[in-house]
């Protein structure tokens, strides 16, 4: 089940998450695209596309159900990284029956089964990924300074030792939900969290939204 532009169950990244607080999106300025070596996470995607953003190698998945949204989730760790592969049965009429992913341990076995793609950086200085949030890079160097000069409008409700968030919007609800940004809280939408300690990035994630 899709929630209003969430894509999420219960368990939430421990560094990014865990500070958020309930906020109109009006207050923070937004994206619609965030490349990770060149693949874009704004809009669900092929598993076959996935294992490369958590490694070079081909990774075991730890598949889970979510009473929560009704939805199937493979997570895996590595090397300072987590990624969340999440599925709706809307993105894959394919597939009739639940069933067909309880034996699923890799992305070559998922296919082209498409899911929204959650991701966790939980030590920014090891950061050796491209990363391009719109026009713009996040590297390993990245600072509370620049988040002022990349998105001004986040930055007002953020300072140099919280989370810093920046909306991520997919091209297809974009239009939409700008319309009434009044509408739509975090943490219940899509979003990049940026934890900053002392003025210097030490974490980063892509959030799909919170469901329940």
């Amino acid at each position: 089940m899709r929630f209003i532009y969430s894509l999420f169950s219960a368990l939430m990244f421990s560094s990014t998450m865990s500070t958020t607080t309930f906020a109109s999106i009006a207050h923070y300025d937004y994206v619609t695209s965030i490349k990770v070596n060149d693949v874009d996470l704004a809009s669900p995607l092929p598993a076959a596309k996935a294992n490369a953003l958590i490694s070079k190698n081909p990774v075991k998945l730890k598949y889970e159900y979510s009473e929560c949204t009704g939805n199937t989730e493979f997570q895996v760790s590595s090397k300072g990284k987590f990624l969340k592969f999440e599925i709706y049965a809307e993105d894959n009429p394919q597939i009739k029956n639940d069933s067909f992913y309880k034996n699923k341990n890799s992305f070559a076995q998922l296919g082209q089964t498409k899911g929204a793609v959650w991701m966790e950086w939980d030590n920014a200085t090891q950061i050796r990924d491209k990363i391009q949030i719109g026009q713009k890079n996040l590297t390993s160097q990245y600072n509370f300074q620049q988040f002022k000069k990349d998105f001004p409008k986040s930055a007002k409700s953020a300072s140099q030792n919280e989370v810093a968030y920046v909306i991520l919007l997919s091209p297809a609800h974009a239009k939409s939900v700008l319309k009434e940004p009044q509408n739509y809280d975090l943490p219940y939408i899509g979003n990049l969290a940026f934890n900053f300690k002392n003025g210097k990035l030490t974490a980063f994630s892509v959030n799909q939204g919170i469901a329940c």
